[in-house]
């Protein structure tokens, strides 16, 4: 069993280390479910789904049904074993995935009965199928601390560059302020320079992988086409087998 978020600036490559490992764990004969988080819904094309997901925040009625309550008041462990169920599709291998979406917080301030709704989705997901990819923005305020504790580990995608190995420090304090202990780093889009050499050797946590910068993952997106279909599987299948290392993965 292996729960996972990823997360990490814009554009570093969240999503496609999220589908080569959703890919390489089902190939592997696990059960696998992988949630988009980000507000940018990219994950399901690059697993090959063609068809609109539907993101969960938008279930506006099943919101108000499940989630509000009398007087004003908000129920924070809502049914949605069915909705969960419902409004995920398969890919051709067999990964399970679903969108969660976007919330418009306006002036709710914690932005309920939405967000209560998606961390419910969360929470359920910790407890399905084998692997749980959780596919975040930079930020991971999705999650709250409850379902924090169920997620084993963080992986940060980072660039060998300052404005990355930034954001690395902001969800440092994000996972720490929300009790996630364990945080690992993948080096994406890397080119060899003394600098980088540099960066990457400040990096505190265990490094799991250093992905070679290849234009094939952008002619991929280009073709919309799985990158995990014409790319180099190797740098992720080391990632992976770090993980079942340092997680001790039982299938």
């Amino acid at each position: 069993m292996l729960k996972l978020a990823i997360s990490g600036k814009g554009g570093v490559g969240k999503t496609t280390l999220a589908a080569m490992l959703a890919y390489l764990f089902v190939k592997d004969g696990f059960t696998v479910t992988a949630i988009d988080c980000d507000s940018s819904i990219n994950l399901p094309s690059a697993l090959g789904v063609r068809e609109e997901v539907k993101p969960l925040s938008e279930l506006r009625e099943i919101i108000e049904q499940r989630v509000k309550g009398p007087f004003g008041t908000f129920r924070y462990n809502p049914k949605v074993d069915d909705v969960f169920e419902s409004y995920s599709v398969r890919n051709n291998e067999g990964v399970r995935i679903l969108v969660l979406g976007t919330i418009e917080k306006g002036g709710e301030g914690c932005f309920c009965p939405e967000n209560a709704f998606l961390r419910a989705i969360l929470r359920y997901a910790i407890f399905c199928d084998d692997v749980l990819i959780l596919d975040m923005e930079a930020g991971i305020e999705h999650l709250g601390r409850g379902t924090a504790k169920g997620v084993d580990i963080l992986i940060a995608v980072v660039e060998p560059g300052t404005r990355s190995i930034e954001t690395l420090n902001r969800i440092d304090k994000l996972a720490a302020d929300l009790g996630i202990e364990r945080i690992a780093v993948v080096v994406n889009k890397y080119v060899d320079s003394p600098k980088a050499l540099q960066l990457i050797s400040g990096i505190v946590h265990p490094v799991l992988g250093v992905v070679p910068y290849n234009p094939c993952f952008i002619q991929a997106d280009l073709e919309n086409i799985p990158p995990y279909e014409m790319c180099d599987l190797r740098p992720f299948e080391g990632i992976k087998e770090k993980l079942i290392e340092l997680v001790e993965v039982k299938k």
